[in-house]
């Protein structure tokens, strides 16, 4: 079968000898040769070959070309890498698609370094929005903006006069309504936060600013949804760019997510609005729920199937929520229905909460290999290691943090907490599991920034945070392969360049391995190949 793709085509005569070309007598036909190139194969046992042989969508074999020459047959698709690195697909265990989905169908203001900036990109929208729908504004962060505060009701009422704005934060953990979404919201004087949320107060009125936080769970309930063709149109952009950076896995952990979004999931998979294999966790309290259908841990098939379920925990006027006791008991119940429970913990105290409700949790039920995960764990007090340790929790760390916001730790964050920050290196010392994510879109996909970031440790502006937690190439590649595979486990099946493994790969511009460790944001990938199957080039 020739390939398509150009750059990748076989030349027999100039590359490699006559021989590899002629069929050979093997039980094994390849469909797919990559040669010529340099797999890193995140297998210890061969940690690196020259070609990968893939068979029904699986990895055939994993050699050098001279090895692979009997599997090809005048049938098999092959392409010359050209001293390219040949990778295992990347896995992010830790993004939010429909969140991510819902950007491209509204104002992107994180650009924005002032408020009129800002709102002179909101009225850019604003002028090809249908009247009568929301202005959707995504991806501010006050400590970016040169007046060091969030916009307020008051700052988008100049924008839209009587039409509805929503702006939300790059966290996804604050959002801003103008007078009139206050309204239609319900959010008024009186107006009582539920499930820990907050709003922001007119110190001298007691009237809403419009600054909301941790009330998205409500806003969600308010915000008319995407149209169906809009909420297409986003999801097929976010998984095009999936595939074009790279990631073949992802895990969806977004806590609001439902048995509706599942099957949601699988209907995108089934339409090939997304080609990459999606892990959907659900919320914690959709427990009896899974329960009730019958379903198991990890249900599902090759290109969907249901994740762990997801608690998240933060501090909310000086309070723990959920509050330390139904924390606990929501845990036991995921723990003791043999579930992966990931919980969110940014900060020391629910950090503590999250790992003591853990350590409850086993001393009820021991249970071996549960593979328990802390998402983000960002301030990690050294006695907290110890916990981590003692129970087997794994960490789902953000190391392009560093790069994107380390500016803003290092302004916001006491320097004696600074070697608490975003750890890896002493948490691999100690035997601590750690997968690397994006959060997307807290922060973007961008694969190579996160390798870089976790490799450097700085900024994108030099700064450096905690050196002694730098990793090494191989470690920083296991982050986002196969240690990303077994938080899911997926390690059977994903994150190495294995015989039997799925063939998930993809091909990058040059020879990683020259690369200088500053420059490693700069790599691009120029082909994404999901179970054996060329899904994207450039």
């Amino acid at each position: 079968m020739p390939c398509p793709y150009a750059f990748f085509v076989l030349e027999a005569e100039a590359s490699l000898p006559s021989a590899l070309f002629m069929p050979l007598p093997s039980p094994d036909i390849a469909d797919l040769l990559l040669y010529g190139g340099h797999a890193l194969t995140l297998d210890s046992a061969r940690p690196d070959a020259q070609a990968v042989a893939v068979a029904a969508g699986r990895i055939l074999a994993v050699g050098t070309d001279h090895d692979l020459r009997s599997f090809v047959s005048p049938r098999t698709q092959t392409l010359n890498c050209r001293g390219r690195t040949i990778l295992p697909g990347f896995i992010d265990p830790h993004l939010h698609l429909f969140a991510w989905a819902s950007r491209f169908c509204g104002a992107d203001v994180s650009t924005a370094r002032s408020i009129p900036e800002l709102q002179a990109l909101l009225t850019n929208s604003l002028s090809s929005l249908p009247h009568g729908q929301w202005l959707r504004g995504y991806g501010y962060d006050e400590f970016f903006l040169a007046e060091k505060r969030h916009p307020t009701k008051h700052d988008l009422d100049l924008v839209a006069g009587d039409r509805p704005v929503i702006l939300r934060h790059r966290t996804g953990h604050a959002a801003v309504l103008n007078s009139v979404a206050l309204q239609l919201a319900g959010i008024h004087h009186s107006f009582t936060p539920a499930d820990g949320g907050q709003i922001e107060r007119d110190s001298r009125t007691g009237e809403p600013t419009g600054v909301t936080y941790e009330l998205e769970p409500y806003l969600r309930t308010v915000v008319p949804a995407l149209t169906p063709q809009d909420f297409a149109t986003g999801v097929r952009r976010a998984g095009n760019e999936l595939l074009r950076l790279g990631v073949t896995s992802f895990h969806d952990a977004s806590v609001g997510n439902t048995l509706e979004d599942l099957a949601l999931f699988r209907r995108l998979s089934a339409d090939a609005l997304l080609r990459s294999r999606a892990t959907v966790m659900l919320g914690g309290k959709a427990l009896p729920r899974i329960v009730e259908a019958g379903l198991t841990p990890f249900c599902g098939d090759e290109h969907v199937r249901l994740g762990s379920l997801k608690i998240m925990v933060h501090e909310s006027r000086g309070d723990l929520y959920p509050p330390p006791d139904e924390l606990t008991e929501l845990v036991w119940q995921i723990h003791r229905h043999g579930f992966q429970v990931a919980i969110h913990a940014v900060e020391e105290g629910p950090v503590c909460a999250a790992l003591d409700a853990i350590e409850r949790a086993l001393t009820r039920l021991p249970r071996a290999n549960h593979r328990h995960r802390l998402e983000h764990c960002a301030l990690c007090p050294p006695p907290f290691i110890d916990k981590l340790v003692e129970t087997g929790t794994v960490v789902v760390t953000q190391p392009g943090f560093l790069y994107f916001y380390g500016e803003k730790y290092a302004a916001e964050i006491d320097p004696n907490l600074h070697d608490w920050l975003y750890r890896s290196k002493s948490f691999l010392e100690r035997g601590v599991l750690v997968a690397g994510s994006s959060d997307c879109p807290v922060a973007p996909v961008a694969p190579f920034v996160n390798l870089q970031a976790a490799m450097t440790r700085c900024s994108r502006s030099g700064l450096l945070l905690n050196p002694r937690d730098r990793l090494s190439l191989p470690e920083a590649l296991a982050l986002f392969t196969s240690t990303g595979a077994w938080v899911g486990f997926e390690e059977k099946h994903k994150g190495r360049i294995i015989p039997g493994m799925l063939a998930d790969l993809i091909v990058l511009d040059g020879d990683l391995l020259t690369v200088p460790v500053e420059e490693v944001g700069n790599c691009h990938v120029t082909m994404t190949i999901v179970g054996g199957e060329v899904v994207w080039a450039g």
